[in-house]
């Protein structure tokens, strides 16, 4: 069990602050992390948060970590064999109500 994304992106975010490409060396460790998963036999239950459905943070550090995990989440989901959204205790299995990754819809 991988708890939580969302604290490792924020560490990641924090170990790169101010760094140009801080959003790509934080997707190359993503990349990593999805190696040792498919290289795995296990099942694995990753966990995160969505922090995009709230207010624009009013920093730009903040905005930056918003848009930084959500894409971290598209990728982790895009893998990912099941897909849920929980709010209030209620599992909502993304995959079965039709969702797909947006990088697979034609705009």
């Amino acid at each position: 069990m991988v708890d939580c994304l969302t604290v490792w992106v924020s560490n990641l975010l924090l170990d790169n602050e101010g760094r140009p490409d801080a959003q790509d060396r934080i997707l190359d460790a993503v990349d990593r992390l999805l190696e040792v998963y498919e290289a795995s036999t296990a099942t694995w239950i990753v966990v995160s948060n969505e922090v995009g459905l709230g207010v624009v943070p009013p920093t730009s550090l903040g905005r930056l970590y918003r848009d930084i995990l959500g894409r971290v989440n598209q990728v982790m989901a895009a893998r990912a064999d099941r897909v849920y959204l929980m709010t209030a205790g209620l599992a909502l299995e993304l995959r079965a109500l039709g969702a797909l990754p947006f990088s697979s819809i034609e705009c």
